[in-house]
């Protein structure tokens, strides 16, 4: 399967050293920005990948399978959108796109050519978030009263001192809420299986100056809601703050509570006893890659491209693939989010 990129941030540290490793899925092209450039590990390679600044050439010149758009949110729509039109197969980076207009076009467009797109909340895919689907669907806790998904991470002298470039821009979908509200979303919806029925949100800048920009882009939000089955939710992230205490999810069932810290820690416990410890070890050793960014990511990145190529060339649906539908869902619940604190403003 002959796979082109799009982007040369996370699309070349972190997506193309991991899809080199499938066998059935090489990486032909790549398109980037002037300032990039391959990276020494790809052009020493026996057949290295075509390297494109133009990615409606590298579309028009290349015999591609399937395209990884992982450029800046504002180009996600019209590249998708051609990429459909010829045919391609794609899996978007998040934010999906800029609003629910464009994704609902995607959705209608999708369902007029033979090509799929699936969308990379990979997160589903990690060891330790599998098996807390395992346990919701074996309903040991029972049906979920609550969801919870608190983020903190120390980073309040790097936004002080470093360029946030087009992240700390609101109108380029910048901002934590497009970074890793998408993510926290699509694990909501996931878990819980269910739909968002109604939403608020605040989105905040607390560091709004910094390193000589000016942001006006979310560096922290708070998000609560209830789902359709009256499931509520509080989802929050803090990236501004001096110590962090990472990632906490937690889901409380009519019949117990689960709780992952960290991707590390998995707790559960049922009824009035208490909380216990599973082994969620993984037993495979990580394969040799050429970045710490890259070695982060593969736990849960390459058990989603597994699937990705099932469902591309087998027509495979796996029971957990976030498909373009489950894009088009989560940018509805953004714009909800962002919606409400015009209003909340007002």
């Amino acid at each position: 399967m002959k796979v082109g990129i799009i982007g040369g941030g996370f699309g070349l540290n972190v997506q193309a050293p991991i899809i080199a490793l499938h066998p059935e899925m090489e990486v032909t092209a790549i398109c980037t920005m002037n300032r990039h450039r391959l990276p020494d590990h790809l052009l020493d390679e026996e057949r290295a990948p075509v390297h494109y600044k133009c990615w409606t050439l590298m579309l028009e010149k290349e015999e591609l399978d399937v395209v990884f758009v992982s450029s800046l949110p504002r180009y996600h729509f019209v590249m998708v959108k051609e990429a459909l039109k010829r045919g391609i197969h794609v899996v978007c980076e998040k934010p999906f796109t800029m609003n629910h207009r464009e994704s609902q076009e995607l959705v209608e467009l999708a369902a007029l050519y033979d090509a799929k797109v699936v969308i990379d909340f990979e997160w589903r895919y990690h060891p330790a978030c599998q098996k807390m689907k395992e346990l919701m669907l074996q309903g040991l806790i029972g049906e979920a009263i609550h969801f919870e998904n608190h983020i903190s991470s120390p980073q309040y002298q790097s936004l002080h001192l470093n360029k946030r470039g087009w992240m700390g821009e609101k109108q380029q979908f910048g901002g934590m809420l497009g970074a890793l509200g998408t993510h926290m979303i699509d694990c909501l919806r996931w878990l819980v299986d269910d739909e968002v029925a109604n939403v608020n949100g605040l989105l905040h800048t607390h560091v709004p100056e910094g390193a000589g920009e000016m942001r006006d882009a979310d560096d922290g939000f708070f998000i609560h809601g209830k789902m359709k089955k009256n499931c509520t939710f509080s989802i929050q992230l803090l990236s501004c703050v001096n110590h962090g205490f990472g990632s906490n999810i937690k889901v409380f069932g009519r019949q117990g509570t689960i709780k992952l810290e960290n991707d590390k820690l998995l707790l559960i416990g049922q009824a009035q006893a208490p909380l216990e410890e599973l082994d969620i070890r993984s037993e495979g050793k990580l394969p040799a890659l050429q970045s710490k960014e890259a070695a982060a990511y593969y736990p849960a990145f390459y058990p989603f491209l597994e699937k990705v190529y099932d469902y591309f060339a087998f027509h495979q649906v796996d029971r957990d693939l976030p498909l373009i539908e489950d894009g088009h869902h989560n940018q509805v619940v953004m714009d909800t989010i962002i919606e409400s604190q015009t209003l909340f403003y007002k």
